[in-house]
């Protein structure tokens, strides 16, 4: 797959094209990005505007076959893309059409928050794939000649980075007019900087609700709430890949992709626990809460005070992952926001566990202020995946920042960089039956599972300790999650598998006969999935074969453990 060349960016404005590498990264989709006087070839990705010369090239090599898909502002290939642009929106709902077209095969259940974009007008043969609220088109696609264009007004890149990664921290945010969300607490955090919206993309879970006239933001929630019941994020990513997929299938180009989990998993789970108040009696409930519930957590140290060494050491015998619960809530010296604070902190960390590599934390409370600093952070120390970007109210519960996937952050414009070297990893709620509704469960856990991704549930021992329908909970969610066939990992290795498989690259080179697929892989991955246009057949090194379905469309999946190095497979139809 390639990335078309793009103009250098106009100014010092963030440039939201970057992150296409990211989305086919995270896909295990092989790309590279073209060169001055390269031919068209494979499925071929525009994210940036295009010269007149280019859109020539590109006009020409459709018309013979081609697979285009346009992410930039159309211009000079407005006339290819069979549309005319409108006016541009900063934010706006858009409606994925689920009827008349075969480029979907997985739509969302509502409209979608998109960040930026601009209207389009469909000519004569274009096909209105989803529309903005004044019923211009947001998606489109036409057939030129013998090849396809599909083309997103809707920002499809800036929206998910934009949802995943909010704005800048600086102030409390504005809270949801039903008081089920009172984010202007006076304590900067996460959900400050939300690009979903508190009024029109949430909902209340199946069967739930109304809200009552008199509710009030207390402890067990006295109704459900809305939630952030969809993970609008990761469905903008789902619709990109299904229309590079749909595109590759009309033209017959072979696009394979590398499953986000090992063979035969389409999504896990992930609990964690916060050491909140580090007393023994809580640690120790929480501990048996686990046991009985079967699961390894990835427990969150918090600063100040701690557990002692048997309850830490007790921790390490039952294989739970020891993290850092970074603390700047003023409630006690060096638990404030800043450099020297959480350097302080993770040393502190490895005194009280024993654990001198920590790669995992949490902010406690989720604090948060500013936009990406706190990774730079991270990269210091050695922490290689975050996982404070979750609620920490009721009507915030779910998908606050659109997704279950882990994923690299775009860094600051003129930051030296593209990305940061921290995974982020969300979370969804907290405390069952205690600071979130019991009915929010099976949502998050639906979504996570509707876009391949992970659950990820927070637990604290006091909870743990004194409320028995929070302890009742957090066990028989670790039964439903492996009725549905989810693995409990715990965010180490969650961080292991997603920077290992991406040491995976999948090329594929058209014989006479069909294709050669080459893998290379930069150390062994056990069971690789690596997902295949349905009915191909494969001949080659040991392998499974088993079909999977994927954001609504039946893969062939290719099940193997790849050693180091090149190893090939022969592909026919």
């Amino acid at each position: 797959m390639t990335i078309w060349a793009a103009q250098p960016p106009p100014g010092p404005a963030q440039e939201w094209a970057e992150y296409a590498t990211e989305v086919l990264a995270h896909a295990g989709i092989s790309h590279a990005g073209s060169d001055a006087g390269d031919a068209p070839s494979g499925v071929v990705l525009v994210t940036s505007p295009v010269t007149p010369a280019d859109a020539e090239t590109l006009a020409a090599w459709v018309e013979q076959g081609g697979a285009l898909v346009v992410t930039a502002e159309p211009g000079p290939l407005s006339a290819l893309a069979g549309v005319t642009t409108g006016a541009a929106s900063s934010t706006a709902q858009v409606t994925v059409h689920g009827d008349g077209t075969d480029v979907w095969t997985h739509v969302p259940p509502r409209p979608l928050r998109a960040v930026g974009g601009l209207a389009l007008t469909p000519a004569e043969g274009t096909t209105t794939l989803a529309s903005w609220p004044d019923g211009s088109a947001a998606i489109t696609a036409r057939r030129h000649g013998d090849g396809v264009v599909v083309t997103f007004g809707a920002d499809v890149l800036q929206s998910i980075v934009r949802i995943q990664q909010g704005f800048a921290v600086v102030a409390d945010g504005v809270p949801a007019s039903d008081g089920t969300a009172p984010i202007d607490d006076d304590i900067l955090k996460a959900e400050d900087g939300m690009a979903l919206d508190l009024e029109t993309d949430r909902a209340l879970p199946p069967g739930e609700g109304p809200v009552p006239d008199d509710y009030t933001h207390t402890y067990p929630p006295p109704s459900a709430v809305p939630m952030f019941d969809q993970p609008h994020a990761d469905w903008w990513r789902s619709l990109l890949l299904q229309s590079v997929w749909w595109a590759a299938e009309e033209t017959g180009v072979l696009v394979p992709w590398l499953g986000y989990w090992p063979e035969g998993i389409s999504a896990i789970a992930h609990m964690s626990h916060d050491s909140d108040g580090n007393k023994p009696e809580d640690g120790q409930a929480a501990l048996d809460a686990f046991a009985d519930a079967g699961v390894q957590v990835t427990w969150c140290q918090v600063f100040p005070g701690g557990y002692g060494p048997e309850i830490y050491e007790a921790i390490t015998a039952a294989g739970h992952e020891h993290a850092l619960h970074y603390n700047a809530m003023h409630d006690a010296d060096l638990a404030s926001w800043g450099w020297p604070q959480i350097r302080a902190q993770y040393a502190w960390a490895q005194a009280v566990t024993g654990r001198e590599r920590i790669v995992s934390n949490k902010n406690h409370y989720t604090r948060w202020e500013g936009w990406t600093e706190f990774y730079t952070w991270c990269e210091r120390l050695g922490i290689e995946i975050d996982e404070s970007r979750g609620p920490s109210k009721q009507g915030t519960v779910g998908f606050p920042f659109g997704t279950a996937h882990v994923s690299f952050p775009l860094a600051e414009a003129g930051a030296g960089r593209t990305f940061h070297d921290v995974l982020n990893l969300p979370l969804h709620t907290q405390d069952l039956a205690w600071a979130g509704h019991a009915s929010i469960r099976d949502v998050i856990l639906d979504g996570a599972q509707a876009q391949h991704g992970v659950a990820h549930f927070l637990f604290h021992g006091p909870h743990l300790n004194i409320r028995p329908m929070t302890r009742a909970a957090c066990v028989e969610l670790a039964d439903e999650a492996r009725s549905r066939g989810m693995q409990w990992w715990t965010a180490e290795r969650i961080n292991t598998w997603e920077r290992t498989r991406r040491g995976v690259r999948l090329d594929v080179t058209a014989t006479d006969e069909g294709w050669t697929l080459r893998v290379e892989a930069q150390t062994p991955v056990t069971g690789a999935a690596i997902l295949l246009p349905a009915g191909v057949r494969v001949t080659g090194p040991d392998h499974t074969l088993t079909q999977a379905v994927r954001h609504g469309r039946t893969f062939t999946e290719l099940a193997v453990d790849l050693p180091a190095g090149a190893t090939t497979w022969s592909l026919t139809r």
